[in-house]
């Protein structure tokens, strides 16, 4: 007799919900380096006060002087709502009863698949600004029928994705981060194609006939329908609101962060030591600087660096001259890097030429519902209403946000990868 989907429902759940919590905390940098809040949820986002202003009420006075005049603690209260993450799956029946082994073969398959992918993006928003763009279009395409655009990489600008975080048969839409789909909805891409000469300074995204048609130059590129709704990430709560930024705008994720304003409210603005999008090499004298600001801002010391593994190679380069090999094998390369004895950590999903310095105390990782693949009516599959199909999807419920002091962290934005 063939294995009924009811009683096999069971051990899918048991065995697949340990397999997701595994899989993600060993390929997301994010989710292993940051530590979990313990802000509890209160209804819709978690609120608490952050104080942002100092008593008025000081000062030295003469002798019989009038006091100071009483002044207060100032407080802005911050807001943090979930970012609410999917991946989707289907499989047909027939491949379901393929075989003895065909069902638990392909079940497996597909929901490592559909982890592994919720898994990359996770990784990908977890450096972002909320505002779901991945790329900007460099050339425009507004003939009909058009099969390709560039988009800016950074031989164009430090700093640009160009198409790292678009890859084949993905989805994509196309306008402004006011209306993601301004320009085109839903392109399928065919084609991705990444530069790795200085002298070109786009990458190519290729789809079928007419679906980029209408894409203007300094626009954006969206994952299909994410566009103003992504997890917040490190570049868009790292900043300064009155620092220009790569997309010649400031504040990647806007004025306002966690319900405060940062234009009015300095204090919840982030160190960001830039170069007006001039390539610098970084140097030692360049990391104490960061680490100086957030002792002097904050009153923290840093103790996490962080940032792509080309930046990481550009300040082993920078560095090189202030080493001391003690080794006798005087062995070549590196397993582990430090600065001031903090350890330099590398993730691929970091944006280009910046590198992330930083107390971890400062930024928590908010869940409302962990990973977990739906099954509220008891089974994790449902049937497709008109195939002959079966359904499943996998979802979080999470944030990344300020739990301390924005001035906490620090970004050095513009270095050399390129020697």
């Amino acid at each position: 007799m063939a294995q009924s989907l009811t009683n096999y429902d069971s051990v899918l759940k048991d065995f697949y919900e340990g397999v997701v919590r595994e899989t993600l905390n060993q390929n997301v940098t994010a989710f292993r380096v940051l530590d979990e809040s313990d802000k509890s949820w209160s209804g819709r986002r978690v609120n608490f006060p952050f104080r942002t202003a100092r008593n008025s009420g000081v000062g030295a006075r003469a002798e019989g002087g009038t006091l100071p005049s009483a002044g207060q603690q100032g407080y802005q209260l911050c807001q943090i709502t979930a970012s609410y993450q999917y991946c989707t799956m289907k499989i047909s029946g027939p491949v379901l009863q393929a075989g003895k082994h065909a069902f638990a073969d392909a079940m497996q398959s597909e929901m490592e698949g559909c982890t592994n992918d919720l898994i990359n993006d996770l990784g990908r928003q977890a450096w972002g600004d909320s505002t779901g763009r991945i790329a900007m279009v460099s050339h425009s395409a507004t003939a009909a029928g058009c099969t390709a655009i560039g988009v800016k990489n950074r031989f164009d600008t430090p700093g640009f994705h160009g198409a790292r975080y678009i890859s084949t048969s993905q989805l994509i839409d196309g306008g402004t981060t006011a209306s993601p789909t301004a320009d085109f909805s839903s392109a399928t891409v065919s084609k991705v194609v990444i530069s790795e000469n200085a002298s070109t300074t786009f990458d190519e995204i290729q789809a079928s006939a007419g679906g980029l048609s209408g894409v203007s130059a300094g626009n954006f590129i969206f994952n299909r329908g994410a566009g103003g709704i992504e997890m917040m990430g490190l570049r868009g709560l790292i900043d300064n609101f009155s620092a220009t930024n790569v997309y010649s705008s400031t504040g990647y994720a806007g004025s306002s962060v966690q319900g405060i304003n940062r234009g009015s409210v300095s204090e919840f603005n982030s160190i960001v030591l830039g170069n007006s999008s001039v390539e610098r090499v970084v140097t030692p004298q360049l990391l104490q600087k960061a680490f100086d600001r957030i002792a002097t801002n904050s009153g923290l010391e840093p103790n996490l660096i962080w940032g792509h593994h080309d930046t990481i190679r550009a300040v082993l380069e920078g560095v090189t001259h202030d080493r001391r090999y003690n080794s006798p094998d005087f062995a070549v390369g590196h397993t582990a890097l430090s600065f001031n004895g903090i350890p330099i950590e590398r993730d691929r999903h970091a944006p280009h030429n910046e590198l992330y310095i930083l107390d971890r105390s400062v930024i928590k990782l908010y869940t409302l519902s962990d990973f977990a693949f739906a099954s509220r009516d008891g089974s994790i599959l449902s049937r497709s209403s008109n195939e002959d199909a079966y359904e499943a999807y996998l979802r979080a419920y999470k944030q990344i946000a300020f739990d301390g002091s924005p001035k906490g962290a620090c970004v050095i934005r513009d270095i050399k990868v390129d020697f």
